[in-house]
């Protein structure tokens, strides 16, 4: 069986004893009720895809016994409170049409917030890779903390924080796979050990049309790598134009060639592999 992960530093104490009920009188445990209307969402609320379906059936559940654990929260200025754990409790509560919802108010700092919505997520494994990953990279640019800092009051260690944050160095839409299950996290990570955003994105390819395993990534890995050559494709083109077609296809996350003609004009080729790729490139290209 596997190992359940530590909670991290400081979400044990937020924690209160379960309540039976929405409707229970606050006890000396420092419960109170609140209006949801009042309740507003985590700014730093790592989690972007939600299950709609299941929020459905914990709605269900909320009308047949209530909410058994209390949401947590932080108060603010203008006399509502700000979520800190229990999104998919809130969301199912509307849902199940309570007007009240059983709280406990904690105060803590930005950096504080964003770990403990992290802490909570991690918990109950809501995140997906990606949504893991870019929390934490938010600990590290809001906050300026280290990745042993990050490690510390997520509860994970220092080499699982640096492996989660190397897939926001993959191309964008093998970060897009990870995020909808497309293929794993150690998937992604196979594809990081080959150079080149074009040869990434042709193992990607494969990847999604062969269904392989992880250890068979990294054997086709090394096979790529073996025949890699040491010398680079001279392609002409001035280094000025070269820097600009690297960035075109890091920012569009495929294969982009340009070709020059004599006057000094040419054209550009911009690589997909499926209709959904194109879809995909249409999107953002449009959306610049």
């Amino acid at each position: 069986m596997q190992q359940k992960r530590g909670l991290g530093r400081g979400l044990e104490s937020l924690m209160p004893p379960p309540v039976q009920a929405v409707n229970q009188t606050p006890a000396s445990n420092g419960l109170q009720s609140v209006s949801v209307d009042k309740i507003v969402p985590n700014r730093l609320q790592p989690r972007t895809v939600f299950d709609d379906e299941k929020i459905r059936e914990l709605a269900d559940s909320i009308k047949e016994d209530g909410i058994i654990q209390p949401l947590i929260v932080s108060k603010l200025p203008d006399g509502r409170y700000e979520l800190i754990a229990g999104e998919r409790r809130l969301r199912a509560s509307r849902i199940a049409g309570l007007t009240e919802v059983p709280v406990v108010i904690k105060n803590v700092d930005q950096a504080g917030l964003l770990a403990l919505s992290i802490i909570e997520n991690i918990q109950r494994e809501d995140l997906n890779p990606l949504e893991e990953s870019r929390a934490f990279q938010e600990l590290i640019d809001q906050f300026g903390l280290t990745q042993e800092e990050v490690a510390k009051r997520v509860g994970r260690s220092r080499v699982a924080v640096a492996n989660s944050l190397r897939l926001l160095r993959l191309p964008r839409v093998v970060q897009e796979d990870v995020a909808v299950g497309k293929y794993s996290a150690g998937h992604a990570r196979a594809i990081l050990a080959v150079e080149g955003v074009h040869t990434q994105l042709k193992l990607r390819e494969w990847i999604v049309r062969a269904t392989p395993t992880v250890r068979h990534v990294e054997r086709k890995v090394q096979g790529i790598k073996g025949g890699e050559t040491k010398t680079r494709t001279v392609t002409g083109l001035p280094a000025q134009i070269s820097t600009i077609v690297q960035r075109m296809r890091e920012a569009l996350g495929t294969k982009v060639a340009v070709k020059q003609d004599k006057k000094g004009g040419g054209n550009i080729v911009i690589d997909f592999y499926s209709w959904q790729d194109l879809d995909r490139l249409y999107r953002q290209i449009t959306s610049a």
